[in-house]
């Protein structure tokens, strides 16, 4: 035999080994990846019943969401918003964001905007940590959780200037007076839930609300206080309010209540309320002027 020959018989042979060698761990591969597929599978059997209720219960939100803010029925969203379960097993967060964006998707670019009404219009709740407004805090570190009364937080939307803190916030940008419009639509409107809540309920205006998170920071105390939209929020959600005070007294926080609110009797405070809930209004005439579209 030629050395041709030896050399066409050894590339034969190394074909040969090479081919069985691949054949070996294509069928190792197969092996493993049907393990891996069996486990996965078994995995997402598991967890499907879980899953598909969060999903559906987000559709199903989304879905009333859409009908909701089309025909301004907010107390009907609020009131079908999925809370979160108590014990916190994990995290929860609804924000002003979401709100306006649930009942459809948002124009094209506005996402930035979005994420920095986020900064005030925000609350967190979960296993790890509690906040509101963008500033939150691990649970080991809160050293205390306040309330205020209805009537308290009513007192500071009549007051409060929240239109000229969305105009700052929001950089001149295409899709700006979309938000801007968005959000100050939607602030109001829960505003004048939580006034005509108050008006209608005389009892309401006493009840207490969970509204400010008292923390240990690097170096002082810090606060996490609910704002314009997380006040009336959790004013309107008693549910939520419940989550709140259960997760904080199961992990040894003191939850401390505000004074009450003094008004003589309740015809001062039905006018009271009257009087606030006219400042409300008329903020919102003068904001529905202000946005630039």
């Amino acid at each position: 035999m030629g050395m041709k020959d030896r050399l066409e018989q050894m590339k034969q042979r190394a074909q040969e080994a090479g081919k069985m060698v691949v054949d070996v761990g294509v069928d190792a591969a197969r092996e493993k990846r049907d393990a891996a597929v069996g486990l996965a599978k078994s995995k997402v059997d598991a967890t499907t019943g879980y899953a598909v209720a969060k999903r559906d219960g987000a559709v199903n939100f989304a879905s009333d969401a859409k009908t909701a803010l089309k025909e301004g029925d907010l107390e009907e969203l609020l009131r079908r918003l999925p809370l979160p379960a108590s014990p916190v097993q994990e995290e929860w967060q609804w924000s002003l964001g979401k709100l306006i964006t649930s009942g459809g998707k948002p124009p094209m670019g506005t996402g930035m905007l979005l994420g920095l009404l986020d900064n005030f219009g925000t609350i967190d709740i979960g296993p790890e940590e509690v906040g509101f407004d963008g500033s939150t805090a691990k649970w080991h570190k809160v050293k205390a959780i306040r309330t205020r009364s209805l009537d308290g937080i009513i007192q500071k939307l009549s007051t409060d200037s929240f239109t000229e803190s969305i105009e700052n916030l929001l950089p001149l940008v295409p899709g700006r007076g979309w938000v801007a419009e968005k959000a100050t639509s939607a602030i109001f409107t829960i505003w004048a839930m939580v006034a005509d809540l108050a008006i209608r309920d005389p009892e309401a205006g006493r009840r207490q609300v969970v509204c400010e998170i008292e923390y240990k920071g690097w170096i002082r105390t810090k606060e996490a206080e609910t704002g314009f939209f997380t006040g009336p929020v959790m004013a309107l959600l008693p549910g939520l309010d419940q989550v709140f005070r259960e997760e904080a007294a199961r992990r040894g926080v003191l939850v401390e209540q505000a004074e009450q609110t003094t008004i003589e009797t309740a015809e001062n405070r039905v006018a009271w309320l009257r009087e606030k809930h006219a400042a409300i209004s008329a903020k919102r005439e003068e904001a529905r002027k202000q946005i630039e579209y």
